[in-house]
This record gives C-alpha cells, sequence and structure tokens, in this order.
C-alpha cells in the first residue's frame, strides 16, 4: 500500500484538516449572525471555499484513490503526488484569495483547479467503475455531474475576473448550483447508490428502478438550475418535486436491500442512510420556502440567517454525513493493508480497527444531525424572537456545541484507529 504524499491516507487526512479548521471559521461566523455582530465577509468566503476544495473534494478524491487501491493488485498501486499538491494549493490560493478579497489569488486557484479537473475526473470515474453496478447509465450520469464540476470551475472564473459585471448574479448562481447541485450533491447521492449494495454484500434486483434514478437525478437538478436562473419559482417547485421523488426511491431501494442483508449496523452504514433521509427532509423544506415566496406578501419572513441555515444543512450536513460514512468504511481498510501483508492477520486487524470505528456511533450521528437540524430551529426562532433573545442563543450554542462533539468524538477515533499498530507485524516500508 503506498503511502506518503499523494497516498488515498494523504488525501483523507488532509481533507479532514481542512473540514475541522474552515468548519470552526464557519461555526464562528453563524455565532456572529446570530448574535447580531456579524464576522468581516471574507471569513465567510474563505469557510465556504475552504470547506468544499480542500475538505470535501479532497476527501472525494481521496475515497476515489481508495476504493481504486483496495480493489486493484497491490503492485499497480500509486501515488499521486502532484494532485495532492496542486489541490491543496489551489484551495489555499481561492480560501486566502476570497477572504482578502484578491482577484489574482483567486484567479490563479481557479485556473490550478481547471487545470486538475482532467485527473481528478479520471479517478472518480476509475473508482466508480469498481463498483459491480456499473453501466453505461451510470456512466452518463457521473458525466454530467463532471460537467457542473467543470462549468462551476470556469463561471466562477468568470466572476472573479468580473469581464461581465452586469451578468453577475446570474453567474454568481450558476457558479454555486453547478458546483453545489449538479456536482456534489448529485455525485453523493449517485456514489452512495452504486457503492452502497456491494458494502452491504447484496445487489440491486430492481435495475428499472435504479435506471430511472439514474435518469431522475440529474433531470431534476437541470430543472432547479434552470429555475434559479430564470428567477421562475414555478419552475423551481416542478424540478423540487422531481428530486423528491426520486430521493424517496433512492431511499426506498437502498432500506429495501439494507434489511435483505440482516439490517447490519455500522458508523458507515448509519451516515449514509442518515445522509439521504437529511436531504430529502431539505428539500422538502425548500420546496416549503419556495411555496412561501409564491405568497404576497409571504407567509413567513426570510432573510439572511434562515438562508445561511438552510443551506448548510442541506448541503454541508448532508454532504458532512456522506464523507463520515466513507471514511468510517475506508479507513480500517486502507491501514490494514498498508500494515499487514498476512492476508489473515489483515482481516482480524481491519475488524478490530472496524469495532473501534462503530463505537459511539449512536451519539456521532446523533450529535450530527441534531446538531444541523439545530440551524434551522436557531433561524426559526427569530420569526417570534429578537437575535437578542436568550432562547435564540442558547439554541445556537447548543447547535454549535452538538456539532463541535461530532468534529471532536470522530477526530479522536480517527486519531485511536491511525495509533492502532497490529502486534506482532512489521510495518513494510513505502
Amino acid at each position: 500500500m503506498s503511502r506518503g504524499v499523494g497516498s488515498p491516507l494523504a488525501f483523507l487526512f488532509t481533507g479532514w484538516g481542512w473540514l475541522l479548521l474552515t468548519s470552526l471559521v464557519g461555526l464562528a461566523t453563524f455565532l456572529g449572525m446570530v448574535r447580531g455582530s456579524p464576522l468581516p465577509p471574507g471569513l465567510r468566503l474563505l469557510h465556504v471555499h475552504g470547506t468544499l476544495v480542500g475538505g470535501l473534494l479532497q476527501m472525494m478524491t481521496g475515497l476515489a484513490l481508495a476504493a481504486i487501491e483496495l480493489a486493484g493488485p497491490e503492485t499497480k498501486r500509486r501515488k499521486h503526488p502532484g494532485l495532492f499538491i496542486g489541490l491543496n494549493l489551489a484551495a489555499l490560493g481561492l480560501a486566502s484569495g476570497t477572504w482578502l478579497r484578491d482577484s489574482n489569488l483567486i484567479l490563479a486557484g481557479g485556473l490550478l483547479l481547471a487545470a486538475l479537473f482532467i485527473p481528478l475526473a479520471r479517478e472518480m470515474v476509475r473508482a466508480l467503475r469498481t463498483c459491480p453496478g456499473w453501466a453505461s447509465l451510470s456512466a452518463l450520469f457521473f458525466a454530467i455531474t463532471l460537467v457542473g464540476l467543470f462549468g462551476s470551475l470556469v463561471l466562477g472564473e468568470l466572476l472573479a475576473g468580473a469581464w461581465f459585471p452586469t451578468w453577475h448574479g446570474l453567474l454568481r448562481l450558476g457558479h454555486l448550483h453547478a458546483g453545489l447541485l449538479v456536482f456534489l450533491t448529485l455525485a453523493t447521492v449517485g456514489a452512495i447508490h452504486l457503492a452502497l449494495p456491494p458494502l452491504l454484500n447484496r445487489t440491486l434486483r430492481n435495475a428499472g428502478l435504479e435506471q430511472a434514478i439514474f435518469l431522475l437525478l440529474p433531470a431534476g437538478a437541470a430543472g432547479m438550475l434552470t429555475g434559479f436562473l430564470l428567477s421562475s419559482v414555478h419552475i423551481q417547485l416542478v424540478a423540487g418535486g422531481c428530486l423528491l421523488i426520486t430521493l424517496a426511491l433512492c431511499s426506498w431501494n437502498l432500506l429495501r436491500i439494507w434489511n435483505q442483508a440482516g439490517q447490519p449496523g455500522s458508523s458507515g452504514t448509519d451516515h449514509l442512510m442518515t445522509a439521504l433521509f437529511l436531504l430529502f427532509i431539505m428539500t422538502c423544506i425548500g420546496m416549503a420556502i419556495g411555496i412561501n415566496v409564491l405568497w404576497t406578501p409571504p407567509a413567513m419572513p426570510y432573510g439572511t440567517l434562515h438562508l445561511v441555515a438552510y443551506t448548510h444543512t442541506a448541503f454541508l450536513g448532508f454532504l458532512l454525513q456522506a464523507i463520515v460514512g466513507g471514511l468510517s468504511y475506508a479507513l480500517p481498510s486502507l491501514l490494514a493493508a498498508q500494515r499487514v501483508t498476512n492476508q489473515k492477520k489483515r482481516a482480524v486487524y481491519r475488524e478490530g480497527l472496524e469495532r473501534i470505528m462503530n463505537r459511539w456511533r449512536a451519539l456521532q450521528v446523533t450529535t450530527l444531525s441534531f446538531g444541523t437540524l439545530g440551524l434551522v430551529l436557531v433561524a426559526s426562532m427569530t420569526w417570534n424572537l429578537p437575535l437578542s433573545s436568550p432562547w435564540v442563543s442558547a439554541g445556537a450554542w447548543i447547535s454549535l456545541g452538538l456539532l463541535l462533539s461530532h468534529l471532536t468524538l470522530f477526530t479522536m477515533k480517527i486519531t485511536q484507529v491511525t495509533g492502532t499498530h497490529p502486534t506482532g507485524e512489521r510495518v513494510p516500508m513505502s
């Protein structure tokens, strides 16, 4: 197993470090909004780009490389130092550039990330092809998600360069939703639907349902993107309804497989299934927000705090659940393959690491789920209470405390798993 700079573990550990640091910035920013003393806007942009590029995109890349290494022969495992260094430099340029409002840094970071698009896309597709359920329709689906990533990069460069100031609003909407919705959300849902059955040692029996899911998801996302660009709430509601139905079908399909597998309990399964459920709930809330906008005047006021709470719960809460679920599966297998050469001893060592990852999993899932949903609760409290209310402040502190508890607990697990070495086994040198 390759290790060091450019190994899957390097991507995963560095991405988690980015996620921890930028999450602290995000939590401080949300607390500042609730207390009526917002932090400088540059910190919010640093949080967004550091989390999405340095954290989530890097960890998705690490999980893809892990899937390739674990599925292939040990003699063909290799490192990707150029991709690793380039991705972190791009994240650093985008985060620091948006914080300092330096367009040159933003452009440089965006161009570097665009230059990494082909190797990123190649490794992600190679990883997905290792899943037994891979088919031509799957290839089309993930090609659409990669188009979303590339489109988001191009639109981001146009925004940073300020070449079309009159189109700034549309470019910003396109940049945000192409990256968050078309790429991150669709790719994560598709990867869960494709990867979870083999992880449960089961196969998808209903091929027609699987095909419908891979067709309806991009159709709904395209409709949502069109609705946002045209400022048409009606189109957004129709597309949201399509996504809602598709997510329900996807969740039901995976729940049925999980039930057939004997309802196995693990940290990875809990987080992946919770991620889909949370996305389904937030899609329902999103449709309710759209209906509220159609009222004149809106039945319930909707401001910046509500938007921040909703987007973070809908996207980051869902994505963080999925990433933690993926890490819960990948880390024990990667560490076992790296540290133990004997197959029988490797299986025993991996099972020991998996037991560590599965400890306190109910608490782990609960703190993350209720912490993210608590952001919505805090925002909804401001409909009847002022920001200075002690109830709003207490709700914010409780929600942030739950999120910090989850991050601390899972970081402790990562540290313990990494520090647990096999007894009587010499670790091979790279």
